[in-house]
């Protein structure tokens, strides 16, 4: 079994890597994991997890069509976990357009290596004079994961089918990906399933998002570099579950039976304000922290509540959250405190 994950050294990549090679020991299956990287890309998790020497490296942007193209030739994997990707919403509001061409045009890429690399492969109907020859092969299953950016603010709980309505760039570039993934999925009969996942944290997350950056902050403090813990707007609520937790997602939607183009949500029932997350992480502190707001940091737009209904990937994949949101925090500052 040859696996490629997109951007492996990244947060959820990192130990979606760890899990498959746990898996694969446990059940005693062959597998070979490839990645793909970019030059500058940060190691630390994959060499903390003590899994860096277990994998593959293709150096390569996503953004590159030859590259990309160049990757699946070589590789031909029977698996490919789409994880790379521009997932900054600040970000996407100053870099709009790079966020786009990573998201939207490095999944373009991916689909049309795929389709150019197995040419033999995908439903086929050849017809002659005489008869009509139709028949299935394979091209690898693909998983893309979408987010729950996608769907922009409603009043009640977020499911598969609920309207996706962004309400910032990075939200829009990944509802492209999405719907990108299901015409190639329909139009050439690949086998892809998306999930939308929603607020991931715990060990690994990158200091852009709002816990990890506080996290971070809390430890500059306890390390004595840092008086104060700034922020921006606490009164978002949004639904925080662990990598771990969205990792085992990915890997049982990945060896479910699912239709072509089939769609899961990953997330808990209940969504935590920004306050609560800021009151959970100060208190597992060691030390006394002062809060201090910075305007710089509110979002242009931001999204009051996000509220997940994972019923489905409960009921077919027999998933649901079970790390503890403290836990996952407490894994955060650990992180957080050992990398400093």
């Amino acid at each position: 079994m040859k696996i490629l994950i997109t951007g492996i050294p990244g947060f959820a990549a990192s130990k979606l890597t760890e899990l498959l090679i746990k898996c694969s020991q446990q059940e005693k299956h062959l597998v070979e994991i490839h990645g793909t990287k970019r030059v500058r890309s940060d190691m630390y998790r994959l060499e903390k997890l003590g899994i860096a020497d277990k994998i593959t490296y293709h150096l390569i942007e996503l953004t590159d069509p030859v590259s990309v193209y160049n990757v699946i030739k070589e590789v031909m994997p029977d698996q490919i976990y789409h994880l790379a990707a521009q997932d900054y919403v600040l970000s996407s509001w100053n870099s709009p357009h790079e966020t786009f061409d990573t998201n939207v045009g490095g999944t373009i890429n991916l689909f049309q290596a795929i389709r150019q690399c197995y040419p033999n492969k995908g439903h086929y109907i050849h017809k002659t004079p005489d008869n009509v020859i139709e028949g299935d092969l394979l091209f690898p299953k693909v998983l893309v994961t979408s987010t729950s950016e996608t769907y922009g603010y409603h009043n009640e709980k977020i499911n598969e089918s609920t309207e996706q309505k962004p309400t910032n760039p990075y939200g829009i570039s990944k509802l492209a990906q999405d719907q990108l993934a299901r015409l190639y999925s329909k139009a050439y009969n690949i086998p892809v399933v998306i999930t939308r996942s929603f607020n991931i944290t715990g060990w690994g997350r990158n200091d852009p998002f709002v816990d990890s950056n506080f996290a971070k902050q809390i430890a500059e403090i306890e390390k004595g570099v840092r008086q104060k813990v700034q922020h921006g707007n606490l009164e978002s609520r949004r639904s925080f579950f662990d990598v771990k937790d969205a990792v085992r997602g990915y890997y049982l939607a990945m060896q479910s039976e699912h239709k072509n183009g089939e769609v899961f949500c990953f997330g808990p029932s209940e969504s935590t304000s920004i306050a609560e997350l800021l009151d959970t992480l100060v208190k597992l502190s060691s030390v006394n922290i002062k809060l201090e707001k910075d305007k710089s940091r509110s979002r242009p737009i931001d999204t009051p509540d996000m509220l997940c209904d994972a019923y489905k990937a409960e009921m077919i994949l027999g998933w649901k959250p079970e790390i503890s949101l403290e836990q996952s925090l407490k894994d955060l500052l650990y992180y957080w405190g050992d990398r400093l």
